[in-house]
């Protein structure tokens, strides 16, 4: 990643119209409509600031931050970078963000926000007590599954107590040879191959373990429930009830199509089945191993060091964590947006609104209801991180290297990078 330095502000000239910019990463359309909305709905409210946007193209969070550095670099100066819990270090430790803690004990609006928001959102936005933005939206890993899929199986839905072993049974019993041909196409499960958090880590989860140290200083990659979870998920692609790790994007077609009957992700694929007229879905957290953890991962907009004015900054992320924000995260039944909303309020509404589907008070659920992995296991050099996390992960699924070797090779680059 591009070395970088804390960018000192630079002062509007009197008389001048104040200006904000915002990068975030533009992983596609609902990105591109969500943060026009936040621009323009403030611009709105001050009709003095005008708010410019910087997109910025990544296949995951890691190649976006990647991305973010280079343009810091090149001598950009955004005032404000949507980020998430993958960057907060990378971020913190380059000196390019400005921590809200005293706006959170100055501001009187700060208060009424926290309480609607749960702490364990607020607190995975802290670096060493430094908190680093007010979570705007989040995601946690849920499993997806086709109910059509389950009918025409004659399978019960799964129940939130679902065990490991129950999953797997399930999984094959919805596995099939349609074709004839000796090989399953139709699969019981599968999980992204270009991201971690809706990939191993759920599982590494709920074998009790996590990729990093309570301080994400070293790489715990090959550590008995990483190994186990990792052995899981092989063994599934083994007995063909999975397919090997592909992209999200080929996961929601395949599963659309009912050649995949569950998958994991966050709320955002219901930005894609909802508005294409697909509702054979509901959803399930994710079965217990040694224990259950939710992972959660959430998001904002970081005030960086380059704003030129950060009380202003503060505002306009005040304002993403407003009412008028977070009910736009509500969307409708045709239309829903791609993240659970921060405040626990709206998210009630999103219930109450009738939104698919119909588990969907599991998403807020799983924060209020259940332990939150932590850390998340981000270290501040995430993009070389994640990346390597999945190129050793790949080559274990596709059968090129055994897991604990595979495990073992991973562990041995993560503590080079980390540490270095």
């Amino acid at each position: 990643m591009t070395a970088l330095a804390a960018c000192a502000p630079v002062a509007e000239p009197e008389g001048q119209e104040q200006t904000l910019n915002i990068a975030y990463w533009n992983y596609g359309p609902p990105a591109e409509a969500g943060n026009e909305a936040i621009a323009n709905g403030f611009m709105e409210a001050n009709p003095d600031v005008k708010v410019t946007l910087t997109p910025i193209a990544g296949d995951n969070w890691g190649s976006y931050y990647a991305n973010l550095a280079t343009l810091i670099a090149s001598g950009e100066r955004p005032d404000l970078a949507f980020t998430a819990s993958e960057g907060i270090k990378f971020l913190s430790e380059n000196g390019l963000v400005v921590p809200i803690n005293e706006y959170l004990e100055s501001d009187p609006d700060a208060a009424a926000i926290q309480d609607d928001i749960a702490s364990e959102l607020l607190d995975s936005f802290a670096v060493e007590g430094n908190i680093t933005a007010l979570p705007n939206g989040w995601n946690n890993m849920v499993v997806y599954y086709n109910t059509a899929v389950f009918d025409a199986a004659g399978l019960p839905y799964p129940e939130s107590d679902w065990t490991w072993e129950e999953f797997r049974e399930t999984a094959a019993a919805l596995s099939a040879d349609t074709n004839g041909d000796g090989v399953n196409d139709q699969f019981g499960f599968t999980w992204a191959s270009n991201e971690i958090f809706p990939g191993i880590l759920p599982w590494v989860a709920n074998a009790g373990g996590n990729l990093v140290n309570d301080d994400v200083t070293e790489a715990t990659a090959n550590s008995a429930p990483v190994v186990e979870a990792v052995s899981f998920l092989k063994g599934l692609i083994d007995d063909g009830i999975a397919p090997a790790p592909s992209p999200m994007g080929d996961i929601f077609t395949a599963f659309q199509n009912g050649n995949v009957a569950m998958f994991g992700a966050g709320r955002w694929p219901s930005a894609t089945f909802l508005p294409a007229g697909f509702t054979d879905w509901d959803i399930q957290i994710y079965p217990t191993g040694a224990t259950y953890q939710t992972v959660a991962g959430a998001n904002g907009y970081a005030i960086l060091t380059s704003a030129a004015n950060p009380d202003l900054a503060w505002e306009l992320q005040k304002y993403t964590a407003s009412a008028e924000i977070q009910d736009s995260l509500i969307g409708t039944p045709e239309a829903p947006r791609d993240a659970i909303p921060t405040t626990r309020s709206t998210a009630q509404k999103t219930v109450d609104a009738g939104i698919p589907p119909q588990n969907g008070a599991l998403f807020y659920g799983s924060v209020d209801d259940y332990p939150v992995l932590s850390p998340f296991p981000a270290p501040a050099q995430y993009s070389e991180y994640e990346a390597t996390v999945l190129r050793f992960v790949q080559l274990i699924f596709a059968g090129e290297v055994a897991v604990e070797d595979g495990l073992d090779q991973l562990q041995a680059e993560l503590t080079a990078l980390i540490s270095g």
